[in-house]
């Protein structure tokens, strides 16, 4: 059988990909009129520069953390923002089964074309193929994919966790793309049954292959509720999929829905999961960036 041997879990948000000094050409929501936060006017330049080496330091653990495990396949579970998945058909689970697969870094903040910064990854066919068939025995019916219509290939939740814990295209893949971001989106419930019929199916996939499964996107943005991440975290911790199941889908919306990648990966784990670090990075005094969380799960 397939040998699942790790789970891990990053954000994916813009601001990992520009320092701090760039982070002015992202969405601030200025139109909205938020408020302004109690004590975001310390956010200096220094602090947000010394979260984001923070980010970038869990990356890299994340990444030994791969290495270490020896991961043959990397299954990433992330969302799809109208880039593969389009109003003509939205499932909420689909399952890249081609050959191979590009995907794109490049950033439309910096004018970059979606032909440049790609990188073509093998895809572990055999086994995603596998997963299909073995979800629809679980209960589940996943849809699934050979090509891609994005002009950047897979979307950005594959994308940038892909380039920054597999960056040379090392690993085989196999993309598990969920809608989290369009109502109707699966709910918080389904999605802790989605993680654990995966690793159901993945006890009984015949091979020897070592498979690590990411999660990919998240913590709650663009507007940062720390209270929110808290109480996710402390249950990731306690493997409370209980609270997880609960999460009321009003509450996972926008780029906050991301979190539902994170709720399948705990369920396929079903350990007390361990958090590396936790960093809001707030771009305005409004409260508006990205709650970065990077977090694995031991198994053995």
């Amino acid at each position: 059988m397939a040998n699942l041997v790790g789970c891990v879990a990053m954000s994916h948000a813009p601001q990992l990909m520009l320092n701090p000094d760039y982070w002015h050409l992202l969405n601030t929501r200025q139109g909205e009129r938020l408020p302004d936060k109690p004590g975001l006017d310390k956010e200096t330049q220094e602090i947000k520069w010394a979260k984001w080496n923070g980010c970038m330091e869990a990356i890299a653990k994340l990444r030994e953390k791969i290495d270490a495990l020896g991961a043959d396949v990397l299954i990433v579970v992330g969302d799809d923002q109208h880039e593969n998945l389009v109003d003509d058909n939205m499932p909420p689970f689909t399952i890249f089964v081609g050959a191979e697969v590009e995907a794109s870094v490049s950033l439309r903040y910096l004018k970059q074309a979606k032909s440049e910064n790609r990188t073509q990854y093998r895809v572990d066919a055999k086994l995603a193929e596998a997963l299909v068939g073995g979800l629809m025995d679980e209960g589940f019916d996943p849809s699934y994919s050979k090509k891609t219509r994005y002009e950047g290939g897979l979307g950005h939740a594959f994308a940038r966790v892909l380039k920054f814990l597999s960056p040379g295209a090392a690993h085989l893949v196999v993309p598990v793309m969920v809608n989290t971001y369009y109502p109707p989106a699966p709910s918080a419930k389904r999605c802790v049954n989605f993680g654990r019929a995966l690793a159901n199916v993945l006890r009984q996939v015949p091979g020897d292959q070592r498979v690590v499964v990411v999660a990919s996107g998240g913590l709650s943005h663009t507007k940062i509720d720390e209270k929110l991440d808290q109480e996710f975290i402390r249950a990731l911790q306690q493997n409370d999929l209980s609270y997880m199941a609960a999460m009321p889908s009003a509450v996972l919306v926008e780029g906050t829905s991301e979190i539902r990648n994170w709720i399948a990966t705990a369920a396929a784990a079903n350990r007390h999961g361990t958090m590396l670090d936790y960093f809001p990075l707030y771009r305005t005094t409004t409260g508006v960036g990205c709650a970065m969380g990077f977090a694995y799960w031991d198994l053995n």
